[in-house]
């Protein structure tokens, strides 16, 4: 369930659950993003300007990284977007803002999210309307 939650916050950038839950994705979240971060600048250079045991390094950060994340496209953009984000902090990659309770159960939920991955928004087209004389 943890697997599939991260890959969903990878994804989306921010996700709806119970705030127990939330509270324990945290964990998971923060252990995943640090395999991306702890290869420092490694992260944005190029495959073929690295030495064979940099390679090395980096192949073994993603197999770790890949335990929490099965897809090849988010783990892809785990370490291509996300990680070079978040190069310059220490821990501290999410956001937990509580939500109010769910309606049927009252179960509290809340809202996880990535800090600094905001999607952005799409741009909103404003409609000119004709005056008729």
């Amino acid at each position: 369930m943890y697997r599939n939650m991260v890959s969903s916050l990878i994804e989306h950038g921010r996700i709806l659950t119970t705030l127990p839950k939330a509270k324990e994705l945290r964990m998971f979240v923060e252990r995943t993003i640090t395999w991306g971060t702890s290869l420092g600048e490694l992260v944005t250079l190029p495959q073929d300007q690295l030495t064979p045991e940099q390679r090395v390094r980096v192949l073994h950060h993603y197999r770790m990284a890949r335990r929490m994340v099965p897809d090849r496209d988010l783990l892809t953009r785990l370490f291509r977007e996300i990680a070079p984000q978040m190069l310059t902090r220490h821990g501290g990659y999410t956001r937990i803002i509580k939500a109010g309770n769910r309606r049927g159960d009252n179960a509290p939920m809340a809202l996880i999210e990535l800090i600094g991955v905001e999607k952005k928004a799409a741009p909103v087209e404003e409609k000119t309307e004709e005056k008729k004389a």
